[in-house]
């Protein structure tokens, strides 16, 4: 239980203070000599202990369900059984001898690229390292796609969304049952019973001159400018207490720790000069008030506190009882419950938490890139919704609706917060739509009321209207998680300790901490701030990208190989050594690496990239761009069987043994589907340059600019070329060098091997070869074409607005 916090030791923890340690022994005897009165008794080990738990999620982490990887065994059933079609035709073309069976089985395995699984996966291997130098850690990979989904962001408050520590904003006293005009900033001008309050209720201790303990509390006691003695002798003193100017001094006597379940903590102070002992005791202003004797709290005491919290405050309260003289034998016999009744409200403490410079610039890209933010935050309410309007997570002017319960068996209470006054029913302000289609009313829950609208199954319903859950404990930070997580892609941001449920229990988690909130989170932070979470998300949404762009690259290549090889079979030939060299080396792997070096865009994109590799996006890219290069290579093979000077069967396959590949390239059909194809396999990683909205503009990925560059210029030479030593390395417009000469081309030697041609050459026509080259462009101009008008353009946008309106949009809505 919480109350049992207060009296647990954790592996590592440094014992500063300890009472009743004393042994039972014989003066000045050590262990040996009796029992200390203090045990420990050890509860938990290994995996049974929080951080066992957290190591052990680390090595298994918690599995989920990506559509890419639902869609990939389903994409490869399909490319192998378009690999059976080629290797039903290759045995079929080639005849059905052993070495066709061999060639059949060179298809199949083409059209499965041993690239393949990489392709998926080196678009978040390429975004791990780019976020690695934005300070952004990661040690699940595949959340980096994951990332790329995110459609709600949650987000802790304080230290995520604020700054770290709370600032000192002031003290406004009560007394007499009326609360005081204006607050007071100076503590030290404060009544002395409230300067003694404030400087011994806290569990700060002094270690080696630096203040530990909880930062509230920290800085509570920084304020009072009081200092921390070492302990007195008697049994009845935990800590000595000497105010700035030396001429008070206080012992604090008992001090019960905070709870979370009580909301408070209480110390019983002896003022060394009186001899009174005070009992003062802090906590929530809700529960203060609460303990706090009836004709002590104001009339307006709920209204003026929650006005300092919609100004963005967090406010703490502070109740005084004066004991008088009393024996502090009989004090320390008291129970807290005999101690804090009759306190009387003595004031209000108040911390502001100021947003860090660049949260709300944050929060406005994120919802810019159609992202929605939600604040989850163990703070109160009041605070919660003033910060979220202050970062932009709420517009300025909407009207928020809080609902409350005391515990999640009550009935649920409804107001407004701005105006105080209690709603009956939500459901007529929920139906006031504004121009984007949404309600124009926001929601704010307690954790109470968050955890009866689970038990009662309204949060399904509620949940895409509610903005702020406030006083949420860790595993209600779990729950909302989890829910949110139902309905969309999830992303949770935190820095603190009791977040590590929530951040291990989201598709993404951030931790903006080098504590362990970053041991157990798939993603940390160094730089502790919420741009982290754009930049994740930017880096997710073009890692996706990247990774389909590879994808459809390799299939490419398997489609157009495959095409490459049916065409030759068909007419029993092979492409020149040379060619497969290239293909294989330069382009597949030279080409693969220089698309993924695709820029990451400048700033988030109001869509996400699709994750699904059999989507029509997917599919009208693949197969779209597969059929233009059929038609551009069938079209360039009656090209050639149109001229003239081109005789069918002049190079008879039949004379050669079909098993020495080498010697079927040496003609003209070879050469003609080697240049087309080229073309089409180099053009491939073009087409799938586009950034389209995640990456930046096509030239400036310089690597695959210049690598493109140069190898379409090496194919467009090779081909326009006269016969020369480097045409003849592809064997391409070569020949025999005493036929070369005959043809009349003032060729040097050429030292080429002998050709395998009855003419002796396969030199074309330089006008054939500037048409093959334009039909090539062409080629190129057309699928460049297609890609960015059809796919990812005008066209494609209107057709998949047209198939929405009439079969209906079945994308979740969200508001931002």
């Amino acid at each position: 239980s919480s109350s049992s916090k207060a009296y647990s030791v954790y592996s590592g923890t440094r014992v500063l203070q300890c009472t009743g340690s004393a042994y039972a022994g014989a003066a000045g005897a050590g262990i040996e000599g009796g029992e200390p009165q203090t045990q420990v008794l050890v509860l938990r080990t290994r995996t049974g202990t929080d951080k066992g738990k957290l190591i052990q999620r680390i090595l298994f982490p918690t599995r989920y369900s990506f559509v890419l990887d639902e869609q990939l065994r389903v994409a490869i059933l399909i490319l192998l059984a378009y690999g059976g079609v080629g290797f039903s035709l290759s045995i079929w073309l080639m005849g059905h001898d052993l070495t066709s069976w061999l060639y059949g089985t060179f298809v199949l395995s083409q059209t499965l690229p041993p690239l393949l699984p990489a392709a998926l996966v080196i678009g978040q291997s390429v975004a791990a390292d780019r976020l690695r130098r934005q300070h952004i850690y990661c040690v699940d990979l595949p959340r980096i796609l994951c990332a790329a989904k995110v459609r709600v962001f949650l987000f802790d408050k304080t230290g995520t969304l604020t700054k770290e520590g709370l600032e000192y904003y002031g003290v406004q006293q009560i007394a007499a049952g009326q609360i005081a005009g204006e607050q007071q900033q100076d503590m030290q001008q404060l009544p002395a019973h409230l300067q003694i309050g404030f400087a011994a209720c806290h569990a700060v201790a002094d270690l080696d001159g630096q203040l530990i303990g909880n930062p509230v509390d920290v800085e509570q006691f920084r304020q009072t400018g009081w200092r921390i003695q070492a302990r007195r002798g008697d049994a009845h003193s935990l800590d000595t207490l000497t105010s700035p100017d030396g001429r008070t001094t206080a012992h604090v006597v008992r001090r019960f720790e905070f709870e979370h379940a009580r909301q408070s903590m209480a110390v019983a102070v002896q003022d060394a000069g009186t001899g009174h002992v005070h009992v003062f005791v802090k906590g929530s202003f809700e529960r203060i008030g609460q303990l706090a004797r009836g004709g002590s709290v104001p009339a307006d005491y709920d209204a003026t506190a929650a006005a300092w919290a919609r100004r963005g405050c967090y406010v703490l309260a502070l109740a005084h009882r004066d004991l008088g003289a009393a024996d502090l034998g009989d004090v320390g016999r008291m129970t807290r419950a005999q101690l804090e009744a009759g306190c009387d409200l003595a004031s209000l403490l108040l911390f502001r938490n100021n947003l860090k410079e660049d949260t709300a610039q944050a929060i406005a890209e994120l919802r810019r890139g159609d992202t929605r933010t939600v604040m989850v935050t163990g703070d109160t309410a009041m605070t919660a919704v003033y910060v979220a309007r202050e970062c932009g997570m709420v517009p300025e002017n909407s009207r928020v609706l809080l609902g409350e319960s005391k515990t999640p068996a009550d009935e649920i209470q409804w107001t407004d917060v701005d105006t105080r006054e209690p709603v009956a029913d939500i459901q007529p302000y929920l139906a006031e739509l504004g121009s984007d289609g949404f309600p124009t009313t926001e929601l704010a829950v307690g954790g109470a009321a968050f955890e009866r609208l689970c038990a009662t199954g309204e949060i399904g319903a509620l949940l895409p209207s509610i903005r702020v859950f406030a006083r949420m404990t860790p595993g209600g930070k779990v729950e909302c998680a989890k829910w949110h997580m139902r309905y969309a892609v999830t992303a949770m941001c935190g820095d603190g300790g009791n977040d590590t449920g929530a951040l291990r229990a989201a598709h993404v988690g951030l931790a903006l901490s080098d504590a362990e909130a970053s041991i157990v989170s798939p993603f940390s932070s160094s730089r502790r701030s919420i741009g982290a979470c754009v930049a994740l998300l930017r880096e997710g949404r073009s890692g996706l990208a990247t990774s389909f762009s590879a994808f459809k690259f390799l299939v490419n290549y398997a489609t157009t190989m495959s095409m490459l090889e049916i065409v030759q079979f068909y007419f029993s030939v092979i492409v020149p050594q040379a060619v497969w060299i290239m293909v294989d080396s330069i382009i597949s792997v030279g080409l693969l690496l220089a698309v993924t070096q695709a820029r990451t865009a400048r700033r988030l994109a109001a869509s996400r990239p699709t994750a699904r590799l059999l989507g029509a996006h997917t599919l009208a890219s693949i197969w779209g761009q597969t059929a233009i290069n059929y038609a551009f290579l069938y079209g360039a093979m009656a090209l050639l069987f149109a001229q003239g000077w081109f005789r069918c069967h002049e190079f008879d396959s039949r004379d050669i043994d079909t098993s020495l590949w080498w010697l079927l390239g040496d003609n003209y059909e070879a050469e003609v589907i080697s240049i087309v194809c080229l073309f089409q396999f180099i053009n491939a990683a073009g087409v799938y340059n586009y950034g389209y909205r995640y990456r930046r503009a096509w030239a400036t990925n310089y690597l695959l600019v210049l690598v493109y560059a140069a190898c379409l210029a090496v194919v467009s030479a090779v081909t326009l070329a006269d016969p020369n030593r480097f045409g003849c390395l592809f064997r391409i417009n070569c020949g025999n060098t005493p036929t070369v000469r005959a043809l009349g081309y003032g060729a040097a030697s050429l030292d080429v091997s002998d050709y395998n041609s009855p003419i002796g050459h396969n030199v074309l026509p330089r006008r054939f070869r500037w048409t093959l080259w334009g039909l090539c462009v062409a080629n190129i101009a057309v699928c460049l074409a297609y890609e960015k008008l059809v796919v990812l353009g005008p066209v494609g946008r209107r057709v998949k607005a047209w198939w929405a309106a009439r079969h209906g949009d079945r994308k979740l809505r969200l508001k931002l």
